[in-house]
């Protein structure tokens, strides 16, 4: 059932233009509720732009990380010869007083014994321990 328009006023109670205020006072509300959707979904947008540029650098970051850690992985898995901090071995001493320091600061840590024990090694393996100008 459609009425007209004209009919649908004459059953108002209120008056036309309290009817037209209301139309329009519902529209202004409904185009300041749009407003507010269109600053809010432009606000999200730049932050998306935002938020991509940021990954794509941390992903550039990533893999520099990666490439870092493979290069650091290789070096380890190089065979490196052991070096022990010999220092200047000064006239009438055997060894250097960083060998001697070392060899002091383990025992203090380790046992007089057990530094010994582990300096015979590193003398097995490497001839490190010994005098180099012997």
């Amino acid at each position: 059932m459609v009425l007209s328009w004209t009919e649908f006023a004459s059953e108002c109670k209120s008056r036309l233009s309290a009817i037209a205020r209301s139309c329009y006072l519902r529209r202004e509300h409904w185009f300041e509720k749009y407003r507010q959707a269109k600053q809010v979904q432009r606000e999200l947008r730049e932050a998306l732009v935002d938020c991509e540029g940021r990954c794509r650098r941390i992903e550039r970051e990533r893999e520099d990380l990666r490439r870092r850690v493979s290069e650091l992985q290789a070096e380890l898995a190089r065979p490196r010869q052991i070096q022990l901090p010999l220092g200047e071995v000064p006239p009438g001493q055997q060894y250097g007083a960083n060998m001697m320091a070392l060899c002091v600061n383990l025992a203090r840590k380790l046992g007089v014994r057990r530094t010994e024990r582990g300096l015979k090694i590193f003398r097995l393996v490497g001839r490190i321990g010994e005098n180099p100008h012997a």
